[in-house]
């Protein structure tokens, strides 16, 4: 697993041991107004060893409207700084910027 950090560099994330990777996605960094970051991630085996991956993803209903959670504007400074998304017409939007159609 590796991860773009904000200097646009990929770092490895090792892994270790009795543990797991939970990728944060957009709708968590809204609803946490930030104090959650998507990071930007790829998948690449370079263990010689048989290393399994296994990707899930829990989704709201299409019509779902997400906004920063009052406590997470509040731990993050009290200002809201993102607005409410309807995650149907992200994941669209999605989509549309990140695969050739």
């Amino acid at each position: 697993m590796q991860v773009r950090n904000q200097s646009g560099e990929w770092i490895s994330a090792p892994p270790i041991p009795g543990t797991f990777v939970c990728n944060i996605g957009d709708m968590l960094k809204i609803l946490s107004n930030g104090i959650y970051d998507s990071t930007l991630h790829r998948v690449i085996n370079t263990s010689p060893t048989y290393r399994v991956c296994v990707a899930y993803f829990y989704e709201p209903n299409y019509d779902a409207a997400v906004e920063p959670l009052e406590v997470c504007v509040q731990r993050s400074g009290g200002t809201r700084k993102f607005v409410k998304a309807v995650y149907g017409e992200h994941l669209v939007s999605k989509v549309k910027t990140n695969f050739v159609m």
